[in-house]
């Protein structure tokens, strides 16, 4: 689990990245995992030695159970603050609902198998959202971060800019869980096409700025020309044809 502080990252049993930011007074985290991980996220934060009490800020950046599987329980526990992109909201508050799975690509196409364990393996837990958030929004969390609309792998995913830190925290907007940079999977994503679309419009948003690291969903940090490799990414999908 690579540290690089004040942010830790706890890969879960689904395999999506949480992301722990100390402060001196709280904790903030991006994304929660999978239901199951919600001790591995408590043990976690002990041996920081905080407690999971601390945590006053929760940023999910989509509604898929890998990465809002555990904000249930963190706001009944420490009573923190939910922030979602607006479009996201109805499926992590529980008020409507939208498969995860489509049958599309080898994963998808697996997994529409069997829809009803589908069904239950990838149902969030609700959560109340405090603060439903639009594309540009500034959270005043950690001196700000920028709140980035990312449509396509699910209606409402984000990417969070943290300016003073040169961090990018992607969500599946972008993966990297091969070791490069890469489109979420096709099979778990509502509009592949306006996916390919959303990786160009990131890179628009953020080609000006200072990007030190890169903070994806899934796979491991990038913190070695993670800008180079963002316009590479662009590149591959404007070559591609999918803008």
């Amino acid at each position: 689990m690579k540290s690089v502080p004040p942010v830790h990252k706890v890969t879960g049993y689904g395999t999506g990245n949480v992301y722990i930011i100390e402060t001196e007074d709280e904790l903030v985290l991006v994304d929660t995992g999978v239901p199951q991980d919600y001790m591995l996220l408590v043990d976690r934060i002990k041996s920081l030695g905080r407690s999971p009490v601390e945590v006053g800020h929760i940023l999910l950046t989509h509604y898929h159970v890998d990465h809002a599987g555990s904000a249930a329980a963190f706001k009944r526990l420490s009573h923190a603050k939910v922030y979602a992109h607006a479009d996201d909201v109805p499926y992590i508050q529980g008020d409507d609902s939208i498969t995860s799975i489509y049958k599309k690509g080898v994963i998808g196409r697996l997994a529409s198998l069997v829809p009803v364990v589908g069904a239950a393996l990838t149902r969030v837990p609700p959560v109340q959202v405090d603060v439903p958030c639009a594309d540009g929004d500034i959270i005043p969390v950690l001196g700000g971060l920028r709140v980035i609309h990312c449509p396509g792998h699910t209606p409402g995913s984000a990417a969070y800019f943290w300016e003073e830190k040169g961090l990018l925290f992607t969500g599946d907007a972008i993966i990297n869980t091969y070791h490069f940079l890469t489109l979420p999977t096709i099979g778990f994503s509502v509009d592949f096409g306006q996916a390919a679309r959303s990786i160009c419009g990131l890179m628009d948003a953020v080609e000006d700025e200072g990007i030190w690291m890169l903070a994806c969903g899934h796979g491991p940090m990038v913190d070695d020309y993670p800008k180079e490799k963002l316009l590479r990414l662009r590149g591959r999908m404007m070559r591609q044809g999918r803008v």
